[in-house]
């Protein structure tokens, strides 16, 4: 079973980036408004990061992905379990060789079942997104803070999300990226390293 990982749009601005200054508030005397300030304009890289790859190649996303998808397996399984005996008793309601009754109480099973089966879905599907929350936020937290240390020792003044604008067909907002603006790999790479997952314990063999 595959959990997906919320997408979210990262924007970062590194250090040295400035606001623009408030522009004065005209007061009721006959002083004119003094000028507003210029902006100051940053100077720096803009570059791009495709986070929906994050689920895969973050290693510490991918180790509580499997801590989630072990502690749910029971349930995904008694769930195809059951998928599979609603698709045996919708063959036999269809099936005209078998009897009236026999094809009715194939029916009523099936109501009965897949009722259950709905209930049990929704139930785990509610699980699987409040377990998400709980495990998975403070680390996209993590990951969010690390790149903003990543983004100022790079001289990287923005960050655009080109995963989330995919997932929301929005790609075409930018015309033109040369795949050098790309940092994906580079700052997983980065962030494994900077925060190594140690391998699973395993048994010993008797």
């Amino acid at each position: 079973m595959k959990f997906s990982l919320p997408l979210w749009v990262l924007a970062t601005v590194a250090a040295g980036f400035t606001t623009a200054a408030a522009q004065a508030l005209p007061t009721g005397s006959s002083q004119p408004a003094a000028p507003a300030k210029a902006t100051s304009i940053p100077t720096g890289r803009v570059v791009i990061v495709n986070t929906l790859a994050f689920g895969d190649k973050i290693d510490e996303f991918r180790r509580q992905a499997q801590k989630l998808e072990e502690k749910f397996k029971p349930r995904t399984t008694e769930l195809e379990s059951m998928a599979k005996r609603l698709q045996e008793l919708t063959q036999k309601v269809q099936d005209e060789k078998l009897s009236v009754e026999v094809r009715r109480q194939a029916q009523e099973q099936g109501l009965a079942l897949e009722k259950e089966y709905k209930r049990k879905d929704e139930d785990l599907r509610a699980d699987i997104e409040r377990e998400q929350q709980t495990v998975l936020n403070p680390l996209r937290e993590k990951v969010f803070k690390f790149m903003e240390s990543y983004a100022a020792a790079r001289g990287i003044i923005m960050i655009i999300d080109v995963g989330a604008l995919a997932a929301n067909n929005n790609l075409g907002m930018i015309p033109y990226v040369d795949n050098a603006a790309d940092i994906t790999e580079d700052f997983v790479k980065e962030y494994n390293r900077a925060n190594p997952v140690a391998a699973p314990a395993t048994s010993a063999k008797p």
